[in-house]
């Protein structure tokens, strides 16, 4: 089991890194008001019964058995569709209230968990008007930061039918300005020769709680260099630290150069360089750094990849250009990122097409990894992405961007719980350059390098003290 997760979770990291994609429905004004059976006055509260059905409108939900009746339960069929899944929840007497007035601090909870939130993540530094002891702040700050919610508003305040629906539309829609910026930066970045960037990345991996005692939560964060001379010269290094609550691990059997801290800290540097990857591993217990050639039938089709991650380029967070018509966009006004006057983008979506986004992925992937990511629809309940751009005025290239990407795991996966409950992965990047004249050229020592061989070497039969067993 412990073996296929590892599989399982690096192959959604090539999922996080090459395909966020978003939700598929886009929905207007009008189409909302539609889901009233009567039309109702525009000032008057809205119940939260008739926002659950707004919102499964919105989202496109199907509603098993909904019909447009006259009375007062004609909202209960989302309702029930939106309690199977957990988006609404009601209040600690166990009661929907389904005829009470609607807070925006409750929609906003609600419209966050279709939007495939995690309950336990992280939330992001914001300035608003709640507390960050609320119930809601987490999903609060996560719409804040991608300006479906204002830090002025009143979280408390009940919605109207108006603004219900305003808020409905916004989330499930996207602004046309940004999206006409988004265009224009996919004509812009398509025009570079090559690209330099340094950044930093996060992730947290939490089990559930029922698992906690086997499985304590782990979280990694370091530095990342890259350049990319297209169409197919890459040179990466990572500098990573992963932390381990040795406090909390079974047995606290790791080993005593890691205690009491629990910290292991390793870097990777890499080329690709006219088709052959080279991997240089410095880590805890190695006498010193060794460098590795990796047989080219062990890789993915690495043109396929590079051609892709500079299709991805051009779109916020990396996302394949095969799923950008179902992303969503925010215009959060202009800034300036390292002299530059930009406009700020907030983007975010949901995978909830498992086949699509294998399709996005780019072509020739190993055995192993096509195996591993069909595998990996099995273990998810979803994957939701957050974050903002910052794009050139004058030139429309990125200059800043931040990306968070949330995976949600399901209960079980082959008859088997579950452990893991949910992955953070966070990307920040905020010193692009572009078509600064990149010289990519691989070192003696990865030259020299031995070629890793596909599979283990088998243990020789002739010097071998370990008696053969036959049959």
């Amino acid at each position: 089991m412990r073996k296929r997760l590892l599989t399982l979770v690096l192959a959604l990291g090539l999922i996080l890194a090459l395909a966020p994609a978003a939700l598929a429905a886009t929905v207007t004004v009008d189409q909302l008001r539609q889901v009233f059976p009567q039309a109702p006055a525009a000032g008057r509260t809205l119940t939260r019964g008739e926002f659950a059905a707004l919102l499964a409108r919105a989202a496109g939900l199907q509603v098993a058995g909904s019909a447009a009746s006259q009375d007062d339960t004609w909202y209960v069929p989302a309702v029930m569709t939106l309690k199977e899944k957990g988006v609404i929840r009601g209040y600690p007497d166990g009661l929907l209230h389904v005829d009470q007035p609607v807070t925006l601090l409750e929609g906003a909870v609600m419209a966050s968990r279709l939007l495939a939130l995690p309950d336990g993540v992280a939330a992001p530094e914001v300035t608003g008007s709640l507390g960050r002891d609320s119930w809601g702040y987490t999903p609060y700050a996560w719409l804040v930061r991608v300006g479906l919610l204002q830090p002025g508003q009143d979280a408390e305040a009940p919605l109207t039918v108006d603004s219900g629906i305003a808020f409905l539309s916004r989330v499930f829609g996207s602004d046309p300005q940004a999206e006409k910026i988004i265009q224009a930066a996919q004509q812009a970045q398509a025009k570079i020769k090559d690209l330099k960037f340094t950044g930093s990345m996060a992730m947290i991996v939490s089990p559930r709680p029922e698992a906690a005692g086997k499985m304590p939560p782990v979280s990694m964060q370091g530095k990342i260099e890259s350049e990319i001379n297209y169409p197919l010269n890459l040179h990466q290094k990572m500098d990573m630290t992963i932390n381990l609550p040795v406090n909390k691990m079974p047995g606290n059997d790791l080993p005593p150069d890691l205690q009491p801290q629990g910290k292991v800290q390793f870097s990777t540097e890499q080329y690709l360089v006219d088709g052959t990857m080279y991997q240089k591993l410095a880590a805890p217990g190695m006498e010193k750094p060794q460098w590795m050639k990796l047989p080219k039938e062990a890789l993915p089709d690495l043109e396929a990849l590079i051609e892709q991650s500079r299709n991805a380029a051009t779109m916020p967070g990396g996302v394949a250009p095969e799923l950008k018509d179902s992303f969503h966009f925010q215009y959060l006004g202009e800034g300036e990122e390292n002299g530059h006057r930009v406009h700020r983008i907030a983007y975010y979506g949901l995978i909830n097409d498992w086949q699509t986004l294998l399709k996005a992925l780019p072509g020739g992937l190993t055995p192993e990894m096509e195996q591993a990511l069909n595998q990996a629809g099995g273990i998810l309940q979803s994957i939701s992405f957050w974050g903002v751009e910052a794009v050139g005025v004058e030139d429309n290239l990125t200059y800043a961007s931040e990306m968070s990407g949330l995976v949600s795991f399901a209960d079980q996966f082959q008859g088997e719980a579950m452990p893991l409950e949910a992955m953070t992965i966070s990307m920040k990047v905020t010193d692009y350059q572009y078509d600064s004249g990149v010289k990519i050229e691989v070192p003696a020592e990865a030259l020299a390098a031995p070629e890793l061989p596909l599979t283990p070497p088998q243990p020789d039969t002739k010097t071998s003290m370990v008696p053969q067993v036959q049959g």
